[in-house]
């Protein structure tokens, strides 16, 4: 070759690698900036087909006057480098189209394929004996034609399946431009297999080449910058997004409600029609995620949110504005019986039973509705007065679905008010503790008492439990309160057996939400471990619904009761589910008759004949009676006629504070003991 071709040559060879050594360096230094795994293997790439073209160069400087073998292994590492290059190129595209790369092992097995490649067409293996193998077009036609094709295969690609912008394009239109003219040199090598010696072609080839890298890197970094501009757009929207919706159930949370229920209210202002505002509470949440966890109640949620979504009638608005508490609007209802009876769909459609981790979960709810214009002009007014109904509609004495009305409001900020001084009582030991003594219907003797609490206001007095128990449960203190009771009768219990005293059990009401609770076996150890309690000192006492609410909840926490050696009285028995045929599955000691049945035993026939079913039931079930509210001789003399096992009432004695309990305690021992003397019995002291 003439010495003014080489230097072409050598000129083109030294240029396209600076060149590619810039590429190089610039994609490396996007790659330090976005971390995207294409853009170090494409500035591998090009480190590679930047030495490849060095090589290149170094075999075509004659000036050198290199020995053929080393002139074969140049031309070896050039050929395998470029087809490293291309590998390494499409591993980027994989990237890119996959957003993954293959593992390890194949990409070595990749390289090795390149390897194989380049020295098969070189002729250093494979069919040595045939001739054509050894001429230099035929291993240039070999190496065009598969960059050509695998440069516009990456082209398609990278058309076909990114975004169509204009930096993909520009890289798109960079490879079909390479690919086009790698083709075209194995179509004039295969007409002329010296056409790759002209000069004016390699100056043709190297401004293309130029061309290309130029377009490469430009396009690269077009498409990094639109990439990173799509990013922070959609970070921007998914924010947006996440303010104005929940984000564990995905639909509209309180802000978006408030922002839309102006409009809302408008749009019914102009036409004459009715907003009608849904606020359903579940009932009861707190003990669905003690029994399921934070992820189980999680997933209840999610489910009554896709429950509301699918409501038979399509809902003007629906959110989530606090933690089990939905927010459902509709403007076509046009009257009071049609906004309840919608209501009552909705109840419904909660009250299916869910299934969650394979448990069967019956869950309930209460409703608050509020109705524009009715009960307000705004929408902070709406939500205030459905919140209003929904509190009254969680209160026992009240149906489940409420809707507002005047005077509801004093009830509520009573309840608001009495907040914090119940929690101030609390943390200052306001409570006492006063102890209504059970008496023995045959011998009329004390046999145990029960604890009733009391509220030492500091302004108001002695409040009875009527005065704030109800407003316990709805703040959702009856916990803390439960705990306080059995700790404080506990600690009394702990401190009369070390003063000597022989003790009587207390009975201590439960609240459901405790009841209810999977731990509170595990606080009564502790309990009893920390007072050195006996398994009589305290027994539980439960309301009827309770136990009945949720049977085998019931059940399972009954029989752990039991093995613990605790007894369970079921409290105002007949005012509940009246579940004659449940009595006897549940593991409970006594029953306790309400007293609004002992109140009318005199007068009414029928509460006479209950009573006396009741205590035969029990007696053939080996369950104690206890009749609660006895007043009059007249009332005790019919029961003692019936065979109950035991009275409290007035009759004789009301609650009494700890000091007059702990008299009438000695009083018994006296009773006893003396009794016992007088019938030449040996007194019994037991372990109590």
């Amino acid at each position: 070759m003439p010495f003014s071709d080489t230097a072409v040559l050598g000129a083109s060879f030294a240029g396209q690698g600076l060149m590619v050594l810039g590429f190089a360096l610039l994609l490396s230094h996007y790659f330090r900036v976005y971390r995207r795994a294409y853009l170090r293997f494409w500035s591998y790439a090009a480190v590679w087909f930047g030495l490849s073209s060095a090589f290149q160069l170094v075999q075509h400087a004659t000036w050198l006057e290199m020995p053929p073998w080393a002139l074969a292994q140049f031309d070896t590492l050039s050929l395998t480098l470029m087809y490293l290059a291309l590998s390494l190129l499409a591993l980027g595209v994989f990237d890119i189209t996959m957003n993954s790369m293959p593992n390890r092992r194949v990409r070595w097995r990749i390289y090795g394929a390149c390897l194989i490649i380049a020295l098969v067409s070189n002729g250093t293996i494979g069919p040595s004996s045939d001739p054509l193998v050894w001429q230099p077009f035929f291993r240039n036609a070999v190496l065009y034609l598969i960059s050509g094709l695998t440069l516009g295969a990456v082209g398609v690609i990278i058309y076909k399946l990114s975004t169509p912008t204009m930096g993909p394009r520009l890289i798109a239109f960079a490879f079909f431009l390479q690919s086009l003219k790698n083709l075209l040199l194995v179509s004039l090598l295969l007409v002329d297999s010296t056409a790759l010696s002209s000069e004016v072609l390699w100056l043709f080839t190297g401004l293309l080449n130029v061309v290309f890298l130029t377009c490469a890197m430009l396009g690269i970094t077009i498409w990094l910058l639109e990439t990173e501009r799509h990013k922070a757009i959609d970070a921007l929207q998914k924010a947006e997004y996440m303010n104005r919706h929940d984000a564990l159930t995905g639909i509209e949370n309180r802000d978006e409600l408030m922002s839309k229920m102006p409009i809302f209210i408008d749009s019914c202002r102009g036409d004459g029609r009715e907003l009608a505002v849904f606020m359903i509470g579940v009932d009861r949440f707190k003990a669905i995620n003690d029994t399921l966890g934070l992820r189980g109640g999680d997933r209840v949620l999610v489910e009554l949110s896709n429950r509301l979504k699918n409501l038979p009638e399509q809902a003007l608005a629906l959110a989530r504005i606090s933690g089990d508490v939905f927010v459902v609007m509709y403007d076509h209802l046009h009257s009071r019986e049609k906004a309840v009876a919608m209501a009552s769909e909705i109840q419904q459609l909660i009250h299916k039973p869910l299934l969650i981790d394979n448990k069967h979960l019956n869950v309930k709810c209460s409703i608050g509705i509020s109705r524009y214009p009715q009960q307000g002009l705004s929408a902070e007014g709406l939500l205030s007065k459905a919140n209003i109904a929904l509190a009254n509609a969680k209160l026992p004495e009240n149906s489940n679905i409420m809707m507002y009305r005047e005077g509801m409001n004093d009830n509520y900020i009573r309840l608001v008010d009495m907040e914090p001084d119940l929690r101030r009582a609390l943390l200052k030991n306001e409570f006492v503790v006063h102890l209504q003594p059970i008496y023995d219907v045959r011998t009329q003797y004390l046999s145990s008492f029960e604890a009733l609490l009391r509220w030492q206001h500091p302004a108001k007095g002695l409040l009875n439990p009527d005065d704030f128990l109800p407003f316990v449960e709805q703040l959702g203190m009856s916990c803390d309160i439960d705990e306080w009771v059995l700790k404080h009768c506990a600690k009394l219990i702990s401190r009369w057996r070390a003063q000597g005293e022989k003790v009587l059990p207390i009975a201590i009401n439960l609240s459901a939400r405790h009841f209810q609770q999977p731990e509170l076996t595990d606080k009564l150890r502790r309990l009893y471990r920390e007072y050195q309690l006996q398994a009589g000192d305290i027994e539980l006492e439960i309301t009827e619904n309770v136990a009945m609410s949720d049977i085998t909840t019931g059940l399972n926490v009954l029989n752990r009761l039991r093995e613990m050696g605790i007894r369970v009285a079921i409290d105002d028995f007949g005012t509940g589910y009246s579940s004659l045929a449940y009595l006897r599955k549940l593991p409970v000691d006594k029953i306790k008759i309400d007293r609004s049945f002992i109140n009318e035993i005199m007068a009414s026939s029928e509460d006479s004949t209950i009573v006396r079913t009741l205590i035969e039931l029990s007696h053939v079930l080996k369950k104690q009676i206890v009749a609660e509210g006895v007043e009059t001789a007249e009332q005790f003399a019919l029961l003692s006629e019936m065979h109950c096992d035991s009275v409290q009432g007035y009759y004789f004695s009301p609650p009494v504070n700890e000091e007059k309990s702990r008299g009438l305690l000695q009083d018994f021992w006296r009773k006893w003991i003396s009794h016992n003397r007088e019938s030449g019995k040996e007194a019994w002291v037991g372990s109590r």
